[in-house]
């Protein structure tokens, strides 16, 4: 009987506990659910926020971005307070970075306000040198791109482009060279095989220059010229180093002169001796010196103290009727010397210098050996009034006049005709004349040139 009111109290018991538990779970759970509903939460936010006319950016932890931050493979600037995305130029750690439009930092090269900058990979803005695809530019210390001159220790020349130049560069009308470093040079500057100046400012020169003592001819390209160079219809000779020569120098077996400004002698004579139309001198002899079948006699070439031909019998018959023909218009021409011996010739020149002094001498009268006196071929001729004989004033009488027109056609020249002193080495003598035959006194003489000249000798 126990066993079965046992029984039966566990059929009807268990249930009714099983149902209580029930129930207080099911309240429980409607209870938390009621708790936990999604609107009580914190509102999650990541990403890009814009909130009026600025950007933000959220992290994983619901945080704004400050500083630095690496988004989508791209670097931006957030404010350090605010938190807003930053565009333009920042100063961080004592650098200059750029951010563009979109607050995205720039490398490379970045144009603003008209001027370009250069940032390097991490951003940083770059000043002073910058080397970028093989050339090198120059960027204050603002940043901002170089053209034109800069100073940096040496002077350097930028192009339009901010590309520092070398070699040659034409800036204002003016010529510069740099060398491969970029720096301009100044003073002697070699290159493509030809010497170049270039002045204390780096300007090229051009024209005459004269640097430790020694002048130098450059062209208007700038190249130093050698050897024989003319300017303003002068000559003047260089040496292979560029100096130009003054005094006695030779090239190529001969000599010549230039006087202290550099200009080349010419058809004159120096200390004694000739130079020809070329400027070469005349090498002088002591013999018998004839060119082109002409004895010449002059202060370059002499004869001899044993020549005494004595008076050339062809030149006293072709005065004779010189003379001759004169005489039939009334003129009265005389021969008031001619032939000289080298000793009456030394006595007559001595005695000049002891009078006038040799300088003055030497205008006028002719050493012994070197008159054509000698030749027996020049007669000093004069007219009727003897006191003119030997006077420049005799060219201004008719007997005068008639010989310097026709007295080529009897074969005499005259032989130191006026404004030719500088190539006879003798005074106008109006009354000295030359016999040379007629066909070569008419050549001479219509040539308008002296024995000199004619022969190739000035």
């Amino acid at each position: 009987m126990k066993k079965l009111i046992a029984f039966l109290l566990l059929i009807f018991i268990i249930p009714l506990i099983a149902f209580s538990n029930s129930e207080e779970i099911l309240h429980r759970e409607e209870v938390t659910d009621e708790e936990e509903t999604p609107a009580q939460l914190p509102e999650l936010k990541l990403g890009w926020e814009q909130v009026d006319n600025s950007w933000f950016y959220y992290d994983e932890h619901n945080q704004k971005v400050v500083g630095w931050e690496l988004i989508d493979g791209k670097w931006y600037y957030f404010n350090k307070e605010s938190g807003a995305r930053e565009s333009g130029w920042i100063l961080d750690n004592y650098n200059w970075y750029f951010l563009d439009q979109d607050g995205i930092m720039q490398t490379d090269w970045v144009l603003d306000k008209n001027k370009w900058y250069f940032l390097n990979k991490s951003g940083a803005m770059r000043t002073g040198w910058v080397f970028n695809q093989n050339k090198w530019y120059f960027l204050t210390g603002s940043g901002a791109m170089k053209t034109g001159w800069v100073y940096d220790s040496n002077w350097y020349f930028l192009s339009e482009s901010g590309a520092m130049k070398t070699g040659w560069v034409y800036n204002q009308n003016k010529w510069y060279f740099l060398d491969h470093t970029g720096r301009m040079k100044t003073g002697w500057v070699f290159d493509q095989n030809k010497w170049y100046h270039l002045n204390d400012y780096g300007v090229m020169n051009t024209g005459w220059l004269y640097k430790n003592r020694n002048w130098y001819l450059l062209g208007q390209n700038g190249a130093m010229k050698t050897g024989w160079q003319l300017s303003s219809n002068k000559w003047y000779y260089l040496k292979s180093s560029g100096e130009m020569m003054t005094g006695w120098y030779q090239v190529n077996s001969k000599w010549y002169y230039s006087f202290s400004s550099g200009i080349l002698a010419t058809s004159t004579m120096i200390n004694g001796s000739y130079v020809n139309k070329d400027g070469a001198w005349i090498e002088p002899t002591t013999g018998y010196h004839y060119k082109n079948g002409i004895l010449v006699v002059n202060k370059v070439h002499s004869l001899p103290s044993t020549y005494n031909p004595g008076e050339n019998a062809e030149a006293r018959s072709a005065f004779e009727a010189m003379k001759a023909d004169a005489k039939k218009q009334g003129l009265t021409l005389s021969a008031f010397s001619t032939y000289r011996s080298y000793s009456y010739q030394s006595t007559l020149y001595n005695r000049y210098v002891s009078n006038y002094g040799q300088t003055a001498a030497d205008t006028f009268s002719a050493k012994p050996g070197k008159s054509e006196h000698q030749t027996g071929l020049a007669f000093d001729i004069g007219g009727s009034n003897s006191s003119l004989w030997a006077e420049d004033e005799f060219a201004y009488t008719s007997e005068g006049k008639w010989l310097a027109g026709n007295a080529q056609y009897y074969g005499f020249i005259l032989r130191y005709p006026q404004g030719k002193e500088h190539i006879t080495g003798y005074k106008y003598e109006p009354w000295h004349f030359r016999y040379v035959g007629v066909n070569l006194a008419k050549s001479i003489t219509q040539s308008g040139l002296t024995l000199e000249e004619y022969i190739g000798e000035y």
